[in-house]
């Protein structure tokens, strides 16, 4: 056999190999690689309803747009979230779990998909944006600094230091849309504050979505039309 050959021979043999693997394997590992991520989760139920919304609709959308591989995990896990509000233990565990693993900056990724907000946000933006590549952006502008755009009140907090927090906000930064959310007791807290912040917020246009489970202001500044 001529060297030629044999080489010839070499490069067949590893190229069917490499495919039959691929063909064999490759989602294997894929489905692996998944429930390895997954494993924090630990509940068999919620972890396979963490698989149904892979398959989603709302997950296929945010897949096109979110780059960011632990931002759009971290998506779906919200997804989840609104899943299980109809079950508290669960709901509130996984939470738990999310903040033990990602922090705070994680669970408010989480927080703000689940509750509807991260929709809503597009949806103020949408009639502002010219090309797709801009919704990208804006999609990962908002999420992957969530801090400087969405205000998480705490339970713990009162009226006066939310108007501070957002007074601070707006000078350091004048967000094209400040988002101010609550849930359970800081519901309250939010609503005692309302009417000064819109005070402060006098060049943004107010739109809210009030419940008795979260209560969610969206300022979205003005836009100065030119005579």
């Amino acid at each position: 056999m001529s060297s030629d050959n044999f080489t010839s021979d070499i490069i067949k043999g590893a190229t069917k190999g490499f495919l039959d693997w691929s063909s064999e394997n490759i989602a294997l590992l894929v489905k692996k690689f998944k429930e390895k991520k997954l494993a924090f989760i630990k509940d068999p139920q919620t972890i396979e309803i963490v698989k149904q919304e892979y398959r989603s609709g709302e997950s296929k959308f945010y897949q096109k747009y979110v780059k960011n591989k632990e931002i759009l995990f971290l998506v779906r896990i919200g997804l989840v979230l609104r899943k299980l509000e109809n079950n508290e233990t669960k709901l509130q565990n996984l939470r738990d779990k999310i903040f033990r693993r990602y922090k705070v900056r994680g669970l408010h990724i989480a927080e703000f998909v689940q509750a509807g907000i991260l929709n809503r946000y597009l949806g103020l933006i949408i009639e502002d944006l010219s090309f797709v590549e801009e919704l990208e952006k804006e999609i990962e502008e908002v999420l992957g600094n969530i801090e400087k755009h969405t205000l998480f009140v705490k339970y713990n907090e009162n009226p006066f230091e939310i108007i501070k927090k957002v007074s601070n906000i707006v000078d350091s930064h004048t967000p094209r849309i400040l988002i101010i959310f609550g849930i359970k007791s800081s519901i309250e807290i939010i609503r005692k504050a309302k009417e000064k912040i819109k005070q402060l917020m006098k060049n943004y246009e107010l739109g809210e979505v009030s419940g008795k489970d979260k209560e969610i202001l969206f300022f979205k500044r003005k836009l100065h039309k030119n005579n």
